[in-house]
């Protein structure tokens, strides 16, 4: 039996009810970008959301990528991503670099529209993709975070999730490689990862509540 075998046994073994697709998120692709960068480090409860709501008037979709990362570069990151002392110019200096990224990798994909491409960049980026490029900025959590918010059927890996998986094929596993069969896993079955609660994963692992 293959490891995403065992995954998929163990998912549906531990789960009372299958977690169906939800409505997903409704953010568009540029302003999924800013979440992730909003979100690097940690902030008072709200902080992210207000911010996006804030860039969502007069425009709910605020522009496409590359229109940004051009009136961006113009303005330079500094003054347009408004930068925080606490993290000394990270986010502004990931911006541009992380736009000219995304916007290269998206046109090796179809879609009618940029929020199309987005999500099929983010199904078929693998999570070890976080090791190249600016995308080494964000880390691990805040590439899935960003291939979550693009449309990807994964998580934002916990101890919880490689100790599940761990569990499951029995031995120890990495967070990428975790990851990755969690999501094989949940292909097969159907399965919407994103709606399985923390909770649930604390339970799964085999922690106490």
């Amino acid at each position: 039996m293959s490891d995403i075998d065992r995954t998929v046994r163990a998912l549906v073994a531990s789960l009372d009810e299958a977690p169906l697709p939800g409505n997903g998120n409704e953010l568009s692709p540029i302003l999924s970008v800013l979440t992730v960068l909003l979100s690097l480090d940690k902030r008072k409860p709200g902080y992210v959301e207000e911010r996006i709501k804030r860039l969502q008037s007069p425009d709910p979709g605020y522009g496409t990528l590359g229109g940004i990362r051009d009136y961006a570069a113009l303005l330079t990151p500094e003054k347009y991503f408004l930068v925080d002392p606490r993290d000394e110019g990270r986010r502004a200096g990931l911006l541009l670099p992380l736009l000219d990224a995304l916007i290269d990798g998206m046109r090796d994909v179809s879609g009618a529209s940029e929020a199309e491409r987005a999500r099929e960049w983010a199904k078929a980026a693998r999570p070890s993709d976080f090791s190249f490029g600016p995308f080494r900025g964000l880390g691990l959590r805040g590439f899935q975070q960003l291939r979550q918010l693009f449309g990807a059927n994964t998580v934002l890996p916990t101890k919880e999730h490689a100790a599940f998986v761990g569990r499951a094929v029995g031995r120890a596993v990495d967070m990428p490689e975790a990851v990755v069969l969690l999501e094989r896993a949940a292909g097969r079955l159907g399965y919407d990862l994103d709606a399985i609660s923390k909770e649930e994963w604390t339970k799964m692992a085999g922690d106490p509540a």
